[in-house]
């Protein structure tokens, strides 16, 4: 009986030693605003190719004329080459069509992109996000006044 009590206090320490880090790195709605988006031109500045994210870097001008070098979050490397992406789908210089969900506060960092580049070419970033894009109002200091 001792040693089933045992070996139930053992597997769940095991688990919850594993859960934590897992939530810990996907931090979901507690990260990210899935009440806007941005979306826009961008021009790339890096794209990172690493484990356990791949990274797409551009810059953004936001309503008010200030350029700001956005950040990302893409699916794994071995995730995005199945749906099409390869190290070099993005260049430094590319000009592209972004929308994302951004980070909540003052990061320049997001998630869940999609990506157009001007050859119309579309790459999106292969994660699940939980929210259609498209419904969401485009944050204020992201709307161009035309």
């Amino acid at each position: 009986m001792k040693g089933d009590l045992r070996a139930s206090v053992v597997l769940a320490l095991f688990c919850l030693i594993v859960a934590v880090p897992l939530f810990a790195h996907h931090g979901g709605s507690t990260v990210y605003d899935y009440t806007n988006r941005i979306e826009g031109k961008a021009i790339v500045t890096e794209l990172v190719w690493r484990n356990p994210h791949a990274q797409l870097f551009f810059n953004m001008t936001d309503n008010t004329g200030k350029t700001v070098n956005w950040g990302v979050e893409l699916n794994s490397p071995g995730n995005l080459v199945r749906t099409g992406w390869t190290p070099k789908s993005f260049a430094v210089g590319d000009e592209i069509t972004v929308v994302f969900i951004p980070s909540k506060g003052d990061g320049a960092f997001g998630a869940c992109g999609d990506f157009v580049r001007a050859d119309g070419k579309k790459f999106q970033n292969g994660q699940f996000c939980g929210a259609e894009m498209s419904t969401l109002p485009v944050r204020p200091d992201y709307v161009i006044k035309k």
